[in-house]
């Protein structure tokens, strides 16, 4: 069955290699007319064919003789391409139209269709692909360029996220930041460690304190307190601190 890999030169001799040419066709402006190309055929004989409007790669007129079956007309390429960090070219989503106007495997690619080919760099296409086949390619690439684009807000946020957290003051917190971020976030803000001790008086099991004079900012909590309990404590504690100092700010 034919390869449908896009044929990197005007046609394909059947039964033996093809033969790279060398170098890369250079796409020019199609005519406003096309004129009739002859073409000799291995098998004895002419072809003479006319090239559809579409195609861009013009074929020579005196290349060797071939057979009908593999000659092809490919139309003008797009393509995706980007530079990785490394500084290499990649290009995705290639497609052109195609044709081989005298093909008789039964493929259907007597009629033009279009050759899509996920990654550039590789000659494999996805089939000959219809009006059909490409509209729900483009639908799965839609789709995915919206997962895309909400992947990217996800990111906006998470930047925004980090950034407010490592420039986070006690000042700026508010009760519901105190309830949702991470206990060792609000300790980094508030500037405050950890000691475990036993036994506290007055059967304490967590003391926040925050004298100054050199003295460190610290809690102090029971060992026998779950880690879940350590920090519902936590939480509550500066809770009932942010709601200090707002009331204080209030009341300049």
């Amino acid at each position: 069955m034919r390869s449908t890999t896009t044929a990197p030169a005007a046609f394909r001799q059947s039964g033996a290699p093809a033969t790279p040419p060398a170098a890369a066709p250079t796409p020019v402006t199609p005519p406003a007319e096309k004129q009739p190309i002859t073409y000799t055929l291995r098998t004895g004989g002419v072809l003479v064919e006319t090239c559809p409007s579409w195609y861009v790669l013009e074929h020579a007129p005196d290349h060797d003789a071939l057979y009908p079956e593999d000659l092809v007309h490919e139309g003008a390429e797009i393509e995706l391409p980007t530079t990785t960090i490394e500084g290499s070219r990649v290009s995705i989503l290639a497609a052109r139209i195609t044709q081989w106007p005298h093909s008789g495997d039964g493929s259907g690619a007597e009629v033009p269709y279009m050759a899509i080919r996920p990654e550039a760099s590789m000659g494999e296409a996805l089939g000959y692909s219809s009006p059909e086949d490409v509209e729900a390619e483009i639908c799965r690439t839609e789709a995915h360029l919206q997962a895309l684009r909400d992947l990217n807000a996800r990111l906006v946020e998470a930047r925004a996220e980090y950034h407010r957290r490592q420039g986070l003051l006690p000042e700026n917190l508010s009760v519901e930041d105190v309830r949702s971020l991470p206990v060792s976030v609000l300790l980094k803000a508030f500037g405050l460690k950890v000691f475990e001790v036993e036994g506290m008086p007055n059967n304490t099991l967590v003391w926040l304190d925050r004298r100054e004079g050199g003295v460190q900012p610290a809690f102090y909590i029971d060992r026998s307190l779950t880690q879940a309990s350590r920090e519902t404590a936590v939480r509550e504690s500066l809770v009932l601190v942010v709601e200090a100092m707002a009331a204080k700010a209030a009341s300049k």
